[in-house]
């Protein structure tokens, strides 16, 4: 008796294992599927979505979740970053750490997207509350100010936050508040902004030339030609804005001799094109046009350039006269050399090219990063003054 008793006991616990086991697997086969990469890139966002959203029940997915909003925001489909990351940011039992750094890239979300008041609204709350992340936050409201040419909010910012106060950003912003109230005439603001700015960043080109300009206005011929001198000094390839003023300034003291001084050190301390054709374009208009021949023939073989090679064509069709075969023979080995481009200025960090002059690249937005095409480096570098002294 006892024997069949074990034996119904052994039977009902194998029965038991099995229903139990039957229940497992059909509980697996039901959960949530775990998205696959293929899930991922698949054009059908639905299936991808659902799986993704669902996984928000799990404690332990969140940081998968979150990684995977980053991922779809890289990749431009900045509806599903904002979908996943605004799940997560609605569930109530997640952490403090984990909440506000699921906050912060969901108004990354929302500044990509262009909803810049809701990007906002989010960065200033979390920038009240999180001072781990406020180096992140604060980057972001610059961005998202810079965006909207809010340059005021930045200023105000930086007056709060001490993090700020050496931002080129903080400074830039000085400079089109400046530039602002040139237009408006509003000279002491002007000058109070400009000063804001050279504080922030000594070598702000931008300040600099602004600073030229306020010196023009107040009749300070020196210290407009030192502010110049100096934007030059820092950045040799924003010649083509600077050099009317300078031009303005030596004729109305004739002094044409110390602008061709001016051009040709400038020349050999930064030799590029459009350093060259500024100093031979003098050489043509105050001197001689067999000068400024001489020395665009010599230098554009070292730096050849569209730009020079027309430069020095108008320059012998204004001497009127045959040209040797030598120079011929010179002509042809630097139309060879030659490169054709459609753009007129490049960013220099990036890469970005455009047919106008920004201070801040479209593309990378860094600041004070577009240069004119007449200002890359050149292959070779004339290192003394012998050089354009036999070039004559």
């Amino acid at each position: 008796m006892s024997d069949v008793y074990t034996f119904f006991i052994l039977m009902l616990a194998v029965g038991l294992g099995w229903l139990f086991g039957r229940y497992e697997g059909r509980q697996k086969n039901t959960s949530t599927p775990f998205p696959s990469m293929d899930m991922l890139s698949s054009d059908a966002p639905s299936e991808t979505m659902q799986a993704i959203l669902n996984m928000a029940q799990r404690q332990e997915a969140v940081e998968l979740q979150l990684n995977l909003g980053i991922f779809y925001r890289r990749r431009g489909e900045l509806d599903k970053a904002i979908s996943i990351h605004q799940s997560l940011f609605a569930r109530p039992d997640l952490d403090k750490s984990l909440s506000a750094q699921v906050q912060l890239e969901l108004a990354s979300d929302y500044l990509n997207a262009g909803l810049f008041d809701r990007a906002e609204r989010l960065l200033l709350e979390l920038l009240k509350v999180n001072s781990a992340l406020k180096p992140k936050v604060l980057n972001k409201l610059v961005t998202l100010y810079e965006e909207e040419h809010e340059w005021q909010k930045i200023l105000d910012l930086a007056g709060e936050v001490r993090a700020l106060k050496s931002s080129k950003s903080v400074a830039y912003a000085c400079c089109e508040l400046a530039d602002d109230a040139i237009s408006k005439k509003n000279w002491r603001q002007a000058n109070l902004l400009i000063t804001q700015a050279l504080k922030l960043d000594r070598k702000c080109v931008r300040a600099l030339l602004l600073e030229a300009k306020m010196a023009e206005v107040e009749g300070f011929p020196q210290k407009m030609f030192a502010s110049l001198k100096e934007a030059l000094l820092y950045e040799p390839g924003l010649l083509h804005l600077v050099l009317p003023q300078l031009k303005k300034l030596f004729n109305s003291r004739h002094r044409p001799h110390e602008l061709e001084k001016f051009l040709q050190d400038l020349w050999l301390e930064s030799p590029m094109p459009l350093t060259l054709h500024s100093y031979a374009e003098h050489l043509a208009e105050y001197k001689s046009l067999d000068e400024a021949i001489s020395q665009l023939t010599y230098s554009i073989a070292q730096v050849p350039t569209i730009e020079g090679f027309r430069l020095l064509l108008d320059e012998f069709i204004a001497k009127g006269e045959q040209l040797p075969l030598s120079y011929l023979h010179i002509l042809k080995e630097i139309l060879e050399q030659l490169q054709t481009g459609k753009d007129e200025y490049h960013c220099r960090h990036c890469g970005f090219e455009a047919d106008k002059h920004y201070w801040r690249c479209p593309s990378c937005k860094q600041w004070e990063s577009f240069i004119p095409n007449l200002a890359r480096p050149p292959q070779a570098k004339l290192n003394d003054k012998q050089r354009i002294e036999n070039a004559k």
